[in-house]
């Protein structure tokens, strides 16, 4: 009989190459007055540019990509720069500014969804939640590693590790920032209200300069 080893000496797991996503929850009176202001706006906008035959045809409507600029989104704004400017810390990225390269309202029917997709040509993208109403209906990510799902066994419970695609319900007030690789998507609304969300991407300020050069050198030739 063979005989059975009583413990490892040491055992440790490593997370190795993983894809960090951070979940944001503005304090209910700082996401209440944002709302206020940018859920009229996006109306106004919305009726501006899209004919009635379009508002009832059951498909998603997508504002410009300029609302960073309007003074009504001036403090959501604020809060994208905060949480680009944290998510930046903590992956320790040497950089001495960013900007917001776009940020667009997304208004989602009931039904409606969004093709899996990414965001080309920035480093960080973001969704903030101001009118959700049905709590599971949020945003899908997508597993970046397709060959890790060629064996696929039964388990026991359904976890992030074994997980392909991972759920992140939408509640109003909530701001999620993702790298803009990412591959992600809009699960079909089941609720009778339409779900309404502001997009962002962030691109670091000075790329070509700052990011580009060689990396095993930063000493000027002489």
């Amino acid at each position: 009989m063979t005989e059975q080893p009583q413990a490892f000496a040491e055992a440790r797991i490593l997370m190795t190459f993983p894809s960090y996503v951070w979940v944001h929850d503005l304090k209910p009176e700082d996401s209440t007055a944002i709302n206020t202001v940018i859920l009229p706006k996006i109306a106004e906008i919305r009726s501006a540019c899209e004919t009635p035959a379009a508002k009832s045809g059951g498909r998603i409507w997508q504002s410009h990509h300029d609302l960073h600029h309007l003074p009504e989104f001036r403090r959501l704004v604020a809060f994208f720069r905060r949480a680009g400017a944290s998510v930046l810390d903590f992956l320790k990225v040497d950089y001495s500014d960013f900007a917001i390269t776009g940020c667009w309202a997304n208004v989602h029917p009931p039904g409606t969804s969004h093709r899996p997709h990414i965001h080309p040509n920035n480093f960080l993208s973001g969704v903030y939640y101001a009118q959700a109403p049905h709590a599971t209906d949020g945003l899908i990510l997508h597993d970046p590693r397709p060959q890790a799902h060629l064996l696929s066994p039964r388990v026991k419970k359904l976890t992030e590790p074994t997980a392909s695609e991972i759920r992140i319900d939408a509640h109003p007030g909530r701001l999620i920032v993702f790298p803009a690789w990412l591959e992600h998507s809009v699960a079909p609304t089941e609720a009778e209200g339409e779900r309404i969300s502001v997009s962002f991407n962030i691109m670091l300020n000075h790329f070509t300069e700052e990011h580009s050069m060689p990396r095993w050198s930063k000493k000027p030739a002489t």
